[in-house]
């Protein structure tokens, strides 16, 4: 009998081990939580992160967490060249992530612990991300499934029905028959002809069709099957004269809508939230929809934005790190805090049912954030590899205004800049 009593508690223990092993970290436990972090974030994430430290701290009063808001991370990659003052936590955008992991070896915490037991709850399309090979030096943060928003009050004035645009066409013509009730004041599509100052629009016809700026071999390729698709569909937007130019692109974006000059934009969920920040006396007036395909019933997904997270190697408190993180990013607590605060859209799939995905929201009278976890599923993989940054940088000088706005030849351009992209690649590999 005394046996047998040993055996069922020895598993009674083993299954309280099991129950509680992830409530507090992936890593720690609450003993291990003392110690002073500090971290690095921007605009409405550092909202948010702000938000969490300050919950985190309440239930853990040993951690101290300090945030600096940031307008990009210029000093931060000075700080990353030099190994001095570098924060234990810092920010990245997801398409960043690979080129600052090439560019500043050894810089970075091994967070495999933290990410491994969570892969099949994360979205597929960011995991290649963070990680380089089988190790994660990232965890994510927000990703940005991207939808079309747009005005439901001009679609129906004009007889539109959204139910019906399944193809970039079929808004194509859309466009033309509210061009031509409006006598030409509200278009249906926007963006910076130049790329000067954003290059964004072109690139969601781009994702969804998961488009790469790098061949199989790893050398840059901008003339591919899914550039040429991308420009020829929205060069028709352009010729048709529904579509108006944004020189600065995302100032003159709200200005235009709140004139309704512009009564459609695809982009990532997150817009949903400048909607509201920007133009909070045309509430009830929006609406979201699937993104239009190339054909119908092809491929209309795609992300648009979003951020990782990567641990400094430096850090003094690794476990107080890596703990905070999976309580923020990779738990329902923290996920609420992302969605209710600054409407972050994480990449924690278990969180999307939590009330602050499912509540409606009074401005478009639904739950968009509800809407995005329709379309995640199959986003493509994110095509952001190492120097992605770099590359994208020459796309953006060298193949957009130079076909939307001097008409060049759409296959000449997209070589030119290739040639360009490939030489920048290869010094920043030899580097």
């Amino acid at each position: 009998m005394k046996r047998r009593m040993i055996y069922w508690l020895a598993v009674l223990v083993a299954m309280m081990t099991l129950t509680t092993c992830w409530t507090v970290s992936a890593v720690a436990e609450s003993s291990n939580l003392a110690g002073e972090i500090s971290i690095t974030s921007w605009n409405s994430s550092y909202t948010a992160i702000v938000a969490g430290a300050e919950k985190f701290m309440e239930e853990h009063p040993e951690a101290k967490i300090s945030v600096e808001q940031v307008s990009d991370n210029t000093k931060l990659y000075t700080q990353l060249a030099t190994n001095t003052g570098v924060p234990d936590i810092m920010q990245f955008q997801n398409r960043d992530m690979q080129t600052v992991l090439a560019k500043y070896p050894d810089s970075f915490l091994d967070v495999t612990d933290v990410m491994q037991p969570k892969e099949n709850d994360i979205v597929p399309a960011v995991l290649p991300l963070c990680k380089d090979g089988d190790t994660y030096y990232a965890i994510p943060w927000d990703i940005a499934p991207a939808m079309m928003f747009y005005r439901k009050d001009i679609f129906e004035a004009n007889g539109i029905d959204a139910s019906t645009i399944y193809t970039w066409d079929d808004l194509l013509e859309a466009g033309k028959i509210i061009n031509t009730n409006t006598q030409g004041k509200t278009k249906i599509f926007g963006f910076d002809y130049n790329g000067a100052s954003s290059f964004d629009m072109p690139l969601i016809l781009f994702y969804e069709q998961g488009g790469s700026f790098f061949d199989e071999n790893g050398n840059a390729n901008f003339n591919s099957d899914a550039t040429r698709n991308a420009y020829l569909t929205v060069k028709k937007f352009v010729d048709a004269d529904v579509s108006l130019n944004l020189p600065s692109e995302w100032t003159d974006r709200i200005t235009a809508l709140a004139n309704d000059q512009l009564c459609a934009v695809p982009y990532g969920v997150w817009f949903a939230g400048t909607l509201e920040e920007n133009l909070a006396d045309q509430a009830g007036l929006w609406a979201v929809m699937p993104l239009p395909a190339l054909e119908k019933g092809g491929p209309n997904q795609a992300n648009s934005g979003g951020s990782v997270v990567m641990v400094s190697s430096q850090t003094k408190y690794p476990e107080l790190c890596k703990a905070f993180l999976d309580w923020f990013l990779l738990q329902d607590e923290g996920n609420a805090i992302n969605m209710s605060v600054s409407t972050l859209f994480d990449a924690y799939i278990p969180s999307y049912q939590d009330p602050s995905y499912t509540n409606t929201d009074d401005y478009f009278g639904m739950s968009v954030a509800q809407f995005a976890t329709t379309v995640c599923g199959e986003i493509p993989t994110l095509p952001f590899p190492a120097y992605f940054t770099d590359v994208g940088v020459v796309f953006q000088n060298e193949a957009i205004g130079q076909y939307f706005i001097d008409g060049g030849d759409l296959n000449a351009v997209l070589d030119a800049a290739t040639a360009s992209a490939q030489s920048q690649l290869e010094f920043l590999k030899s580097e």
